[in-house]
């Protein structure tokens, strides 16, 4: 297995500032979407699960190797605002740090399945689901929970032996190819590859954290109240050496440490199409209280 580069040398620096409205706002999409791709190359199907998590299963019906990349599964709401994948997640790895990758690719004949994780706070219904397949870009059609559900036990009966794809996919019993493959350039989707990122540096993605209870005793500080901190994020989205870079006062700069160490979590920072370790600046911004209701 190829081992990750010196973690000396791939700690890159950014600034993140993570105010209380970024963990309010988006939705989660309502139930599970599902997206469909089919022809005589390839078949994807893409579920949206939750606001971090989605399911990816790619099927590769074609004579030579493709490369899929987590950051290249993207998603435009009702409104055409982007979201993307991160990071996929491997099952069962052997150490902490091997938990996520970026890019996978895909032997002829081959069936892949991933978890794909990122930032899926919708902030609209969730409507086009593409995937960057190496110079391609897959447009994949949304259906129905009973018609995915019935495509899927067609995908059990293919026979991966069969040289030819297309008789591959009639015998399975498909009769219709199912959304839309685009060149790199095409004028089609000259406007969503722009969504497409640079993958040669990523910042860590937050997935959740909680906001520490302002003590009565500061409640006369005016908003926001916030402790600006450093971490070291780790390729397994952990976070380490939490420092004070601007504190207020020592027992809010501990509360703001303590939260970030019990409660945050990111996954890593990609740094040239690999997971990578990162120094992170971040704030913690303190959420007030109720109120106390006055004594009779």
């Amino acid at each position: 297995m190829t081992r990750w580069l010196d973690a000396t040398k791939m700690t890159l620096t950014v600034m993140i500032y993570l105010a209380a409205s970024c963990f309010a706002a988006g939705q989660a999409a309502s139930g599970t979407r599902h997206y469909f791709f089919l022809s005589d190359q390839r078949i994807i199907t893409v579920e949206l699960i939750n606001e971090q998590k989605s399911i990816l299963n790619y099927i590769n019906l074609g004579d030579s190797f493709e490369i899929i990349q987590a950051p290249g599964l993207l998603i435009l709401d009702a409104e055409g605002r982007p979201y993307h994948g991160h990071v996929f997640e491997v099952e069962d790895a052997a150490h902490p740090s091997d938990r996520f990758k970026v890019t996978e690719l895909v032997q002829p004949d081959r069936f892949v399945g991933y978890n794909i994780w990122g930032n899926y706070r919708f902030q609209a219904a969730p409507e086009k689901v593409f995937l960057k397949v190496g110079s391609r870009i897959v447009e994949l059609e949304p259906v129905s929970k009973s018609d995915f559900n019935l495509l899927a036990s067609k995908i059990g009966n293919l026979d991966l032996v069969m040289e030819n794809g297309k008789q591959m996919v009639l015998m399975a019993g498909f009769r219709q190819g199912y959304g839309t493959i685009y060149g790199s350039g095409a004028a089609e989707v000259q406007q969503i590859e722009i969504h497409f990122p640079d993958l040669e540096i990523v910042a860590p993605v937050h997935l959740q954290g909680a906001q520490p209870e302002l003590p009565s005793s500061f409640a006369h500080l005016p908003d926001p109240v916030v402790v600006e901190l450093s971490a070291r994020v780790s390729r397994s989205g952990a976070l380490s050496d939490i420092e004070v870079v601007n504190g207020i006062a020592p027992r809010l700069d501990q509360l703001a440490r303590e939260t970030a160490r019990n409660t945050w979590r990111f996954l890593p920072a990609i740094s040239k199409g690999k997971v990578a370790d990162i120094q992170l600046t971040f704030n913690v911004v303190f959420r007030r209280g109720a109120p106390e209701r006055p004594r009779r």
